[in-house]
């Protein structure tokens, strides 16, 4: 009979032994706990507001990036002139129309003529462009002399007919004399009282 009650003894011990093991386990299911309630409250939880130094950082990479944005914007390509701005020649220049009489210098002004191939004509001093006529103040001799004053007298009595108007040529203060567009030059060639013009003065001389 008392083996019986020994074993008894043992078997209740072993029996009330069982619940510590199962307190031991307890603190390990409330770790896994914490850490699933920790990933899923990370995974949930709204944007919290940025740490002071990445903050600083972020707004002054945008103030760059705002910078480099208002410099490209305001830098503009160079525009070069249009071939055809180039090329586009000043618009002719064109006399109003005269039709009087015509002087020689010493007595008048304006509308008068200088010699032959040489006149004044609306206040200013104008150069006939297409002929060359005998000069007067710079001839190299008497007889070129001469012909010049015959050519003077002939232009003015030519301006005399009728309307006159002139247009600019290439050179400074040169026009074509145009009376019913035909040049007044011309007209002088044609009658032997001057010559084509070359780009220079030739001799009248001999």
């Amino acid at each position: 009979m008392a083996k019986k009650t020994t074993r008894r003894k043992k078997t209740a011990g072993a029996k009330r032994a069982s619940p510590p093991a199962r307190r031991g386990m307890a603190h390990w299911y409330v770790l896994g706990a914490a850490v699933i309630g920790g990933i899923v409250y990370m995974d949930y939880r709204g944007p919290g507001p940025e740490p002071a130094a990445t903050g600083i950082r972020t707004a002054s990479i945008e103030r760059k990036e705002k910078k480099v944005e208002r410099e490209t914007v305001q830098v503009k390509p160079k525009q070069r002139p249009s071939p055809l701005a180039e090329q586009a020649l000043p618009a002719v220049e064109k006399l109003p129309a005269f039709s009087g009489k015509w002087f020689i210098c010493t007595t008048q002004t304006d509308y008068c003529v200088l010699d032959g191939s040489t006149i004044l004509y609306a206040g200013r001093k104008v150069r006939i462009a297409d002929i060359d006529a005998p000069a007067i103040a710079e001839a190299k001799c008497d007889a070129e002399r001469s012909r010049g004053g015959d050519a003077k007298l002939r232009l003015r009595e030519i301006l005399s007919e009728g309307d006159v108007s002139l247009v600019a040529a290439k050179g400074e203060g040169r026009h074509i004399v145009l009376r019913d567009g035909r040049s007044i030059g011309g007209r002088l060639v044609q009658e032997g009282f001057a010559r084509p013009w070359t780009g220079r003065h030739q001799s009248w001389c001999g």
